[in-house]
């Protein structure tokens, strides 16, 4: 399998690289109607486009890595620190561990992206597995040798008219064919077939030989949205949210020609940088309440409504501090944009604060403004960057530079 690096809001066109006709076809197929955001790419003449969003794409023989790139500017020599960026917010957002490659495995070209989140999986199951596989009462109907449980009349007649030794009943077992196990065995049979690492496939393929064999389950968004947590199956929390990003993202080769599965692992960067900056300002401000997404009624009439959230708000009981919106974006002048200034008046205004914030990625120096009325300065509105520092040879970081930040938001 070979892998293509490329950047968000880069193109890929049949004949690049290794990229193919049967590759595209594929891309196509999986995109199927999904349509605006839900997107993770456009198809274009020839081609596909990639949007804000960021991650691996396995189609077919071939690994696309998306990376991050806020700087227009930065050069193709800068991939690996791009990729280290990357790699730093997920370990955030998603609480992963981070390892190092061993020799062999740098020696693949391959995106790290997949792997750790798939590890991170494989640790939860195995985590699971040694606690004990939760188990549960379910209903089954079968047709059996042997007389068990209730003797389903209807259906009995129907199916042994002429095998009359048997039984067609109902009755109740208790097993580990839960559906919280069913999802994570799928996971696991899906990884074999999405991971270029061979010691990520086999340790799969070692789960599975460990884990009761269940029934399938047709994996679908309702079927998440309707899980519920109760205190036995509390702690699969974490590794049933990774199996929906596995399964959900899946796309099983259905003509049975081997090697054209589709598997896309993708984030939307402006949604992981809000989250990322707001998970560090959390663990620095302890002395703060720290909100994400707080919403306020904006409009509305006898047939609709709207709200507006900011992404971070910051109170000091029930006095709001500062509300900041974070963008994935470096402006290309020393101000913001017009529609985000305006944006930042409308949160000073409904949240009663005179400290506004905008949030970007990168080491420019950071711009004090004010809002002005009459002449007067009415409130704050600073652009702050936020340097992401990470060593990309070892993988360790450090936090977020936010000392500046932090000096804003402290009374004067």
């Amino acid at each position: 399998m070979t892998l293509i690096s490329k950047y968000e809001h880069e193109s890929l066109k049949v004949g690049e690289e290794t990229f193919k006709a049967k590759h595209l076809d594929l891309l196509s197929k999986f995109l199927g109607d999904k349509v605006g955001e839900d997107a993770p790419f456009s198809l274009i003449h020839n081609g596909v486009k990639f949007k804000q969003f960021v991650g691996v794409i396995s189609v077919g023989d071939l690994q696309i890595e998306v990376l991050p790139k806020a700087d227009k500017n930065a050069g193709d020599a800068e991939k690996n620190i791009w990729e280290s960026h990357l790699m730093e917010m997920l370990r955030v957002v998603y609480k992963l561990k981070l390892k190092l490659p061993s020799k062999a495995d740098q020696q693949v070209k391959r995106s790290p992206v997949l792997d750790v989140f798939l590890d991170r999986f494989m640790d939860e199951v195995e985590h699971l597995m040694h606690v004990g596989l939760v188990k549960a009462y379910r209903r089954v109907e079968d047709n059996r040798n042997a007389l068990k449980g209730r003797l389903v009349m209807s259906k009995h007649i129907i199916k042994n008219m002429v095998h009359k030794e048997r039984f067609y009943v109902e009755y109740t077992t208790y097993d580990r064919n839960h559906i919280v196990n069913r999802l994570l065995y799928k996971a696991l049979r899906v990884i074999p077939d999405i991971s270029t690492r061979s010691y990520t496939q086999n340790r799969a393929k070692t789960l599975l030989f460990e884990f009761p064999e269940l029934n399938d389950i047709a994996v679908t968004d309702a079927l998440f949205s309707r899980l519920s947590y109760d205190r036995k199956t509390e702690d699969y929390r974490e590794a049933i949210e990774l199996a929906k990003l596995i399964l959900l993202n899946y796309m099983p080769n259905l003509t049975y020609q081997r090697g054209n599965n589709v598997f896309a692992l993708m984030f939307d960067m402006n949604r992981l940088w809000e989250e990322y900056v707001f998970i560090m300002l959390k663990r620095q401000l302890k002395d703060y309440t720290v909100l994400a997404q707080d919403p306020k009624s904006f409009w509305q009439s006898s047939k609709s409504s709207s709200t507006i959230r900011p992404d971070i708000v910051v109170m000091n009981g029930d006095e709001c501090v500062a509300v900041l919106d974070t963008k994935w974006k470096c402006p290309d002048t020393t101000k913001p944009a017009d529609a985000d200034l305006k944006q930042m008046y409308v949160y000073h205004d409904y949240w009663n604060t005179d400290k506004t914030a905008l949030i970007y990625p990168g080491n420019e120096e950071n711009v004090a403004g004010d809002f002005m009325k009459d002449g007067s300065e009415v409130a704050e509105c600073d652009m702050f960057y936020l340097p992401i520092y990470v060593n990309p040879a070892e993988r360790k970081t450090t936090l977020l530079d936010m000392s500046n930040l932090i000096n804003f938001l402290s009374p004067r």
